[in-house]
C-alpha cells in the first residue's frame, strides 16, 4: 500500500518533524517508513499475525547496520 495514505509523510513540515522525531529515537527515517509499510501492508485484518516480529526484524536490522559502523 502506498505511503501516500499516510498525510505526515506528504509534506515537508510532516516529513522533517518525522526526521526529527527519528533521529531523537536514533531510527533511520527509512526504518521507520518500511515500519508504517509492515503496518499498512497489515491494514484491515482482524490479526495482524507477525506484525510484531517483523517490527523487531526491521529494528535489529537498522541497529546492525549501525554496529557494523
Amino acid at each position: 500500500m502506498p505511503k501516500n495514505i499516510i498525510v505526515i509523510l506528504n509534506t515537508d513540515e510532516g516529513r522533517a518533524l518525522v526526521r526529527r522525531k527519528c533521529r531523537a529515537a536514533k531510527v533511520k527515517i527509512a526504518t521507520f517508513e518500511q515500519l508504517v509499510d509492515a503496518e499498512l501492508d497489515q491494514q484491515g485484518k482482524q490479526r495482524k499475525r507477525g506484525l510484531w516480529e517483523e517490527f523487531d526484524r526491521l529494528l535489529d536490522e537498522d541497529s546492525e547496520q549501525d554496529a557494523d559502523r
